[in-house]
């Protein structure tokens, strides 16, 4: 028999006061990594919100905006005092040009954006629009400087649309057009659900080009930007056809299939867990993520086993993710922590074996096991600035793959802390405050 030893602990959360008084700060544009093009000014937008003072008309009172920037090669930054550009729902956005006489083809040019509460001296470091960031000094957003495209290039855009239910005046919207939805039309003249339509980007544009599809007033609204590098080696250029909203007919159900979920509580019920009612959750309907609903209870079949059946109808996404909630809470693992399985359409119905607290990829019914160990988790200071130390009490030889994973109040996970060299009892480790890609989070509550 395969053992295994799986276990999450979601024990207390930590606070960082960052950014105490402006509650946010970000959507910096032009996104960081993007390139930018010799001899033109890079207009940098940036984005404020603080409660009770930016939500009204015009400027709020206290707040200031600064952009800082230099080339990689230089030490010392450049500020430019952003001007107050507009509301933009509760928020109110700044903006400032990097003169193009700052920089070549080929530099690269570092920011970042900050804002100021005059009422309380407190800052503000933004992220941009793809959520990258907070930017700050030590880690700061990046701009390349390229060259133009040499020549006016006809880019061919195509996209199906088989799987939108009313197709209507598809069109492109990108940045060669200032975004503007039903400027730039498709086309579907073979009526085989792929639309396409001609674009022109003219000689001495940025070469790299962001864009979405629109479908009459509906834009693209499940992936990011979609994006391409102008081939100006030739006048013509002609991109593969994606679907509308990346969804291929091949991850959705070509029939209703019914899944029969059986859950084992066995080793959860040995360790103490009281189970009164058991639900499912998960991304597809008829499951959804609303834990105290119980829209989906299961029903105790005896001997640990708790069963239900689910009808995913013609048509539902294939690719499941699920979680039990007992009693109407999310206990079964931390957040971001799900089981795994894909729904086979070739019957009519199949079986998805699960034990409780067991996540991840469910690929056959076995008697895995959970075996939970005893711990104790603590961290001090609580709330921090700077970095918070995260003491444990390991007292299994076997839990030499634990780790403490951090989680933002979304649900995402933020950080993982591996934990090497540890001994058993009291172990000590700490955390800066930042992601896995080494940016500092932004400040808030977090669970661990």
């Amino acid at each position: 028999m395969k053992k295994i030893v799986s276990f999450t602990v979601i024990m207390a959360f930590v606070t960082i006061f960052l950014n105490a008084e402006i509650g946010w700060s970000g959507n910096i544009w032009p996104n960081s990594e993007s390139m930018q093009i010799a001899g033109q000014n890079i207009t940098v937008y940036y984005q404020i919100w603080k409660d009770g003072v930016t939500p009204g008309t015009g400027q709020g009172e206290n707040i200031t905006a600064t952009l800082y920037y230099k080339l990689s090669t230089q030490t010392q930054f450049t500020s430019e005092e952003m001007i107050y550009h507009g509301d933009v729902g509760n928020n109110d956005e700044y903006s400032v040009d990097i003169p193009s006489e700052f920089f070549n083809e080929n530099d690269i040019v570092n920011f970042y954006c900050e804002g100021f509460d005059v009422s309380d001296t407190t800052y503000s470091y933004g992220t941009d629009q793809n959520n990258a960031g907070p930017f700050t000094a030590e880690n700061p957003g990046i701009y390349y400087i390229g060259s133009p495209t040499s020549q006016d290039v006809t880019v061919t855009f195509q996209v199906n649309m088989v799987m939108v239910a009313n197709v209507s005046d598809v069109s492109v919207a990108g940045d060669f057009n200032n975004w503007t939805a039903g400027q730039n039309m498709l086309t579907d003249p073979d009526t085989d659900n792929i639309y396409t339509g001609d674009v022109v980007i003219p000689a001495g544009s940025n070469p790299f080009q962001h864009y979405k599809f629109v479908n009459g007033t509906q834009w693209e609204d499940q992936i990011e930007n979609r994006s391409f590098v102008v081939d100006d080696s030739s006048p013509t250029q002609v991109l593969d056809a994606v679907y509308f909203n990346n969804q291929d007919p091949a991850d959705y159900l070509t029939q209703e299939v019914t899944v029969t979920f059986n859950l084992d509580v066995s080793d959860s019920v040995n360790a103490g867990t009281v189970f009164n009612a058991i639900g499912i959750n998960g991304n597809t309907a008829p499951l959804d993520w609303d834990f105290g609903a119980m829209n989906n209870p299961l029903t105790n079949a005896g001997n640990n086993i708790w069963t239900v059946d689910i009808i995913f109808p013609e048509g539902s996404y294939r690719y499941l993710e699920f979680k039990f909630a007992h009693d109407g809470y999310d206990w079964e693992a931390g957040f971001g922590e799900n089981h795994l399985v894909t729904i086979n359409d070739a019957s009519a119905s199949m079986t998805v074996n699960c034990v409780y607290g067991q996540m991840g990829q469910i690929n056959k019914a076995d008697d895995e096991t959970i075996q939970k160990p005893d711990f104790a988790l603590n961290n001090y200071p609580n709330p921090f600035r700077n970095s918070t130390t995260v003491s444990f009490n390991l007292s299994r030889k076997d839990a030499k793959n634990a780790n403490i994973e951090i989680y933002n109040i979304k649900g995402q996970k933020v950080k993982q802390l591996r934990i090497k060299n540890y001994e058993l009892g009291i172990n000590t480790i700490t955390w800066d405050g930042k992601d896995e890609s080494g940016k500092q989070v932004q400040s808030g509550i977090y669970f661990y």
